[in-house]
């Protein structure tokens, strides 16, 4: 269920951390929480304003991002999978969403005062958090359709944020906002959609 910046990028970085941290007593929960950490600081240097504090939030994020990959593996590695650690971890991961989405949000509209900056930020904000909400059935349908080693078309968290640093590397704040909104909240609509024509070809079987 890695996303293609999980995949191709942040993956091939967590597994080299955590083949350190997997002989420390970090724990996976640990790991969750300073990759939220990460993030609550990234969120405050967006608040500050400037561009030097805004390329520095972003690559923390972006860290944060990486890091975020380590708990699960250190959690397989150590047999420490546990419901709660995995329930843990996305109640960080929305709360740093929405910290670091607030964080730009004010940036831009301290900078010029645009009441279209709150609306397109509620949109990015929106879209995120369905996007997180509808992952779950969207991942669980994907993996019943495909076999364990075969991929499938996901954006999640690990676009997202890949989009912050982008943006925020060229000083772009409110294009970060509009792509983030746009490319949410159309994804949420697509799942929703294959959702639905799954349940409607199972409705038929049952029928039939």
């Amino acid at each position: 269920s890695d996303g293609p910046v999980s995949r191709y990028l942040n993956r091939p970085i967590s597994t080299r951390i955590t083949r350190f941290l997997v002989k420390t007593k970090v724990t996976p929960n640990q790991v969750s929480f300073f990759s939220f950490l990460l993030c609550l600081i990234s969120s405050v240097l967006f608040l500050i304003g400037g561009y030097a504090t805004l390329l520095a939030g972003a690559v923390l994020a972006q860290i944060a991002s990486i890091i975020d990959g380590c708990d699960g593996e250190i959690a397989r590695l150590k047999y420490q999978s546990t419901a709660f650690g995995g329930w843990f971890d996305a109640v960080l991961d929305r709360y740093a969403d929405a910290f670091l989405l607030f964080g730009l949000i004010c940036h831009i509209y301290f900078l010029n005062d645009n009441f279209l900056y709150i609306i397109v930020g509620f949109l990015a904000l929106t879209g995120t958090f369905m996007n997180s909400y509808t992952a779950d059935k969207y991942d669980t349908l994907m993996k019943k359709k495909l076999g364990p080693e075969d991929d499938y078309f996901r954006i999640g968290r690990d676009v997202r944020i890949a989009i912050i640093f982008l943006g925020a590397l060229i000083n772009q704040i409110f294009l970060i906002l509009l792509i983030i909104g746009v490319v949410t909240n159309v994804e949420n609509v697509r799942r929703v959609l294959i959702l639905g024509k799954d349940e409607k070809k199972r409705m038929c079987k049952k029928e039939d």
